[in-house]
């Protein structure tokens, strides 16, 4: 190995380390309620580095949030494709649950501006990916119901939902998000028996 290619290598392993600092570092700060007031110096005092190392490498805070919306959703492992309709709850399910061991940064995905930030990529995708899985089943329906439907599942099936009802009606997380899957269920059954219905009369 050349000289310029370890010289390559070291670069490439210093600069992986410094944006992995500066992601702990806004994680940790959205974790602990911060994020909202949070300023480019400060995160880059936190992550030990100086100012235009930061700017190097995350060019606008926008940008740095959209990274650390995804560094969390790698790391969380949470699931964004949606393969068929009965996907949507066992995908909720899972995705809650991995987030219900991180309630703080559960709350300030759903809380902050800062959190709702980092996270709409991420949200804007699943979204995307829950019309989709849902078009099987709303095909048939008049176009506005349609919408309206795909757009009650797509909210439902959201850490917005199972934090905002665990906080205002004082329920315990793992209640709340039951009560979310509970709701998913009885909407795609309903969807399921409804199109069940339109076929058969089509077919008269």
């Amino acid at each position: 190995m050349s000289t310029g290619q370890v010289a390559n290598g070291l670069r490439a392993r210093q600069a992986e380390l410094a944006r992995t600092a500066v992601l702990d570092a806004v994680i940790e700060a959205l974790e602990h309620g911060e994020l909202d007031e949070l300023t480019m110096p400060q995160v880059a005092k936190a992550a030990g580095l100086s100012l235009r190392t930061l700017y190097r490498y995350f060019p606008s805070r926008e940008e740095l949030l959209h990274a650390a919306g995804a560094e969390i959703q790698a790391r969380l492992a949470l699931p964004i494709g949606i393969g068929a309709p009965e996907d949507i709850v066992t995908t909720f399910w899972s995705a809650s649950e991995r987030l219900a061991h991180a309630p703080e940064l559960a709350r300030a995905l759903v809380r902050t501006t800062a959190g709702r930030a980092a996270h709409a990529p991420t949200r804007s995708a699943r979204v995307e990916a829950i019309h989709a899985a849902l078009e099987p089943l709303v095909d048939d329906l008049p176009g506005d119901r349609a919408r309206q439907v795909a757009g009650v599942i797509a909210h439902l099936c959201s850490s917005t939902a199972w934090v905002t009802i665990s906080d205002e009606s004082h329920l315990d997380p793992v209640d709340a998000r039951q009560g979310v899957r509970w709701a998913l269920t009885v909407l795609l059954d309903a969807l399921r028996a409804e199109q069940s219905t339109t076929t058969e009369e089509k077919t008269r």
